[in-house]
C-alpha cells in the first residue's frame, strides 16, 4: 500500500508539471482565455505543486522497508544454492 502510494505521488508530480507547462504554454483554453499574470501564477504553482509531490514520493519510497527476497521468494534462493 506505501508503494502503491509513493509511486502515486510521483505519478501525479509528473501530472501537475505537465498541466503546469502547459497552462504556461498555451494560456487559451477552448473558449476561455486566460490573463497573462493568472496563467504565470497558476503555471508556476502548478510546476512547484510537481515538484513537490514527485520529492514526497520518493521520499516514501526511499522509507519503505526492504524486502527480504529469501522470505518472498524461497524458490529462488533454493535454486542459488544448488549451484
Amino acid at each position: 500500500m506505501q508503494q502503491f502510494r509513493a509511486s502515486l505521488h510521483i505519478g501525479m508530480g509528473v501530472f501537475y508539471i505537465v498541466a503546469g507547462a502547459l497552462v504556461l504554454y498555451v494560456k487559451h483554453f477552448g473558449a476561455m482565455e486566460l490573463p497573462s499574470a493568472l496563467a504565470y501564477s497558476l503555471g508556476a504553482l502548478m510546476l512547484v505543486y510537481g515538484v513537490f509531490r514527485i520529492w514526497r514520493g520518493v521520499m516514501d519510497m526511499r522509507h519503505l522497508p526492504k524486502r527480504d527476497m529469501n522470505r518472498d521468494f524461497p524458490s529462488l534462493s533454493n535454486k542459488k544454492s544448488e549451484n
